[in-house]
């Protein structure tokens, strides 16, 4: 919730400000307090109207396709289905060896005598081995039901924090000025030395994150899209609970498409055989590849990046420490802190945060960190370039 109303509101208050200084806004709205007002309240209606839209439309489908799949996990005919599916695929020889292999993990011994005997490939026998990766797997299916239950329960609960978040953004927002000139007030009282030290700092990583989150939603909505889009085409059901889950494995680098490709494929594989889940796996590659190649360079600079191996260890470190909301904080506070720790040990915290600000958007100058000048001391000796990002977004 507390992160939920830091996006809203940095989102919010970068749309208004940005919107001040259009020569349009400032004709129709000449007196400054009324355009802000004005500003505040059409960025929270449109993002009603647009919650509200989407809620009538897809949390139906959403809910009936999460059940259905459900029921999907926890029934035995699926396995049977599936082994019908494969065998037409990959064909008898390739599916007689897999059915050893089945018997013998399962131990059934007189099942395995009988796969021992040459036989034509039947209705019974297909049943007779998806009852039989059924109970080898029931386990996982149960697990996999379980937790897609609770994924469907939590967008209740989801849908109550985005509220409440919306509410706190609003009031945050709405009086962003008062609370930015009650904060300021922390300069001149007994608290300046903690203030003028922690407050810069703290200000600039919040903007460099805003800013991360920014871009990678946009990023997200655009590779939902496509991916929704390669849906309808190859006629996937589900597609309004898929391209949910989609949306929100977009957030997370790079384990994100892995997770998100699992249930579609599932879904193709179980409805329509192997050539369907070639058909989702090539479209989710082009997909990744436009994000990769496309989408990434012109909304992302290729600075907030990291090894992949460095990647996936700060995930399962963040995840285990702070749960789902680790996810989305891990790259930008590794970026962050490997920058201030490494790659420019000469500079303050200030400066550091600075450049990762500089250069988290395409710049028409600069567009790496090699590009972006060092900051200059002002008077005082604070960094005269951190004055920009301080004032703008």
């Amino acid at each position: 919730m507390v992160l939920g109303t830091f996006i809203v509101s940095f989102i919010g208050n970068s749309f208004v400000q940005n919107a001040q200084e259009s020569q349009l806004v400032q004709s129709l709205l000449p007196t400054q307090p009324m355009r802000r007002q004005v500003l505040v309240l059409l960025y929270f209606l449109m993002i009603l109207g647009i919650f509200t839209l989407l809620g009538v439309l897809t949390i139906p489908d959403i809910a009936r396709e999460g059940a259905d799949f459900v029921n999907r996990l926890q029934s035995d005919n699926i396995w049977v289905i599936l082994v019908e599916k494969m065998r037409r695929g990959v064909g008898d020889q390739v599916m007689t060896s897999l059915e050893k292999a089945v018997y013998l993990a399962t131990s059934n011994d007189i099942a395995a005598a009988a796969v021992q005997e040459p036989q034509v490939w039947s209705a019974e026998r297909s049943t007779q081995l998806g009852l039989a990766v059924s109970s080898m797997l029931k386990g996982y299916t149960n697990t996999a039901a379980k937790y897609t239950g609770l994924f469907l329960k939590s967008v209740a609960k989801f849908s109550l924090q985005a509220l409440v978040s919306l509410i706190l953004g609003f009031l945050f927002v709405w009086d962003m000025p008062t609370i930015s000139r009650g904060i300021s007030s922390l300069a001149t009282s007994r608290l300046a030395p903690v203030y003028n030290e922690v407050a810069p700092s703290l200000l600039v990583f919040g903007q460099l994150f805003g800013k991360a989150l920014q871009v990678q939603a946009q990023i997200a909505v655009v590779n939902t899209a496509l991916t929704a889009a390669g849906m309808w085409l190859l006629a996937i059901p589900g597609i309004g609970l898929l391209s949910l889950f989609v949306f929100l494995c977009s957030f997370i680098p790079i384990m994100g498409c892995i997770i998100s490709t699992i249930p579609i494929g599932f879904v193709a594989l179980t409805e329509y055989g192997f050539v369907k889940l070639a058909m989702v796996i090539v479209m989710v590659a082009m997909v990744h590849f436009v994000e990769a190649y496309a989408l990434n360079p012109a909304i992302y600079s290729a600075h907030l990046k990291l090894h992949p191996l460095m990647v996936l260890s700060v995930l399962l470190i963040a995840e285990h420490n702070l749960g789902v909301w680790g996810l989305l904080l891990a790259v930008p506070s590794t970026v962050f802190a490997l920058d201030y720790v490494i790659r420019y040990p000469e500079h303050s915290i200030r400066e550091v945060g600075e450049r990762e600000l500089s250069v988290i958007k395409k710049q028409p100058k600069a567009t790496s960190s090699q590009d972006v000048p060092a900051p200059e001391d002002g008077p005082g000796g604070s960094p005269t370039a951190l004055k920009p990002a301080l004032q703008g977004s």
